[in-house]
């Protein structure tokens, strides 16, 4: 069995799987487009993410109805898409709320136990 550097090591930043949850809460607050999503990702929330895989999950979600966009023409500058939150959005959103709320009530167990020290061994 071979066995890599990082074997049961945390990853590093916020999972890709996460993404979608933060997409789809950030459009719950306001209609966003790919440069103000990928800015407020990173100053609001500290979250790095690559053009490339910021535009795949956008599409993704879009695809599974969970999103939609639209163009916006400005009178200054190309047009932008401008992408929302769906009724099926806010559904999978809700979804994403359970399903992380159970995830911190586990992440607070771990906290207890590992902050309550002791050893083994």
């Amino acid at each position: 069995m071979k066995i890599t550097a990082d074997a049961g090591l945390p990853p590093r930043g916020t999972p890709k799987n996460y993404l979608s949850a933060w997409l789809l809460v950030m459009l719950k607050r306001s209609h966003l487009h790919g440069y103000e999503i990928m800015k407020e990702l990173r100053e609001e929330f500290g979250i790095a993410c690559d053009p490339g895989t910021l535009y795949r999950t956008l599409r993704q979600l879009e695809g599974n109805a969970l999103i939609a966009s639209h163009w916006d023409a400005h009178d200054q500058g190309p047009a932008r898409r401008v992408y929302e939150l769906t009724d099926r959005g806010r559904d999978a959103l809700e979804r994403w709320n359970v399903t992380l709320h159970e995830y911190r009530l586990n992440l607070d167990a771990f906290f207890r136990v590992y902050s309550a020290g002791g050893s083994a061994g």
